[in-house]
C-alpha cells in the first residue's frame, strides 16, 4: 500500500503546482491576447472590404450562443464571403447595412473557409489582370472601380 505524502512533501507539491498553474494562465491570457489582435485586425480589413463592396450587409449570427456576435457577407466576384463578426469589433461595421437574420442576402451559401479564400484569391488575381494601378483612373464618384461593380 502506497504511503501518504508527508505534510512537507505534500506543501512543496501544492507550492509547485500553484506555481504551474499561474504561469499556465499567463500564457494563455497572452495567446487569447495575441489572437484576438489578430481578430481585430482581420476585422479591421473586412470592415474595409465590406466598405468598398456594394450589397454588403451584416446581420446577427444564429449560429453562435454567445449574445451579440454577427455575420458579415460580401459578394466577391460574383461568390459570397461571410465572416463572423465579435461584439467587440461590432462598430466597425457601422456603415454596413443592417439586416433581419431571414433576409435572402444574409444566407450562407454553405462555402468552406478554404473555398472562401480560393474565390477571393481568384477575384483578386482577375481584379489585378483587369484593373490593376491603372484602376484608379476608372473609379465612379462612390470610389468604387466600374470593372468590379460591372460583375
Amino acid at each position: 500500500m502506497p504511503q501518504r505524502p508527508n505534510r512537507r512533501t505534500q506543501s512543496a507539491v501544492n507550492a509547485t503546482a500553484t506555481r504551474v498553474g499561474e504561469r499556465l494562465t499567463k500564457q494563455i491570457k497572452t495567446v487569447e491576447a495575441e489572437r484576438d489582435g489578430a481578430y481585430r485586425e482581420r476585422a479591421h480589413l473586412v470592415a474595409l472590404l465590406a466598405a468598398l463592396t456594394d450589397g454588403a450587409v451584416i446581420s446577427y449570427a444564429r449560429d453562435v450562443e454567445e449574445p451579440g456576435w454577427q455575420i458579415v457577407y460580401l459578394q466577391l466576384g460574383g461568390h459570397q464571403a461571410s465572416w463572423h463578426i465579435s461584439p467587440q469589433d461590432a462598430g466597425l461595421f457601422q456603415h454596413v447595412e443592417r439586416v433581419d437574420v431571414e433576409d435572402p442576402r444574409a444566407q450562407w451559401d454553405g462555402h468552406t473557409t478554404e473555398a472562401k479564400y480560393e474565390r477571393i484569391a481568384a477575384w483578386t488575381a482577375e481584379l489585378a489582370e483587369r484593373c490593376g494601378p491603372a484602376c484608379a483612373e476608372q473609379h465612379t464618384e462612390t470610389g468604387r472601380c466600374e470593372i468590379a461593380r460591372s460583375r
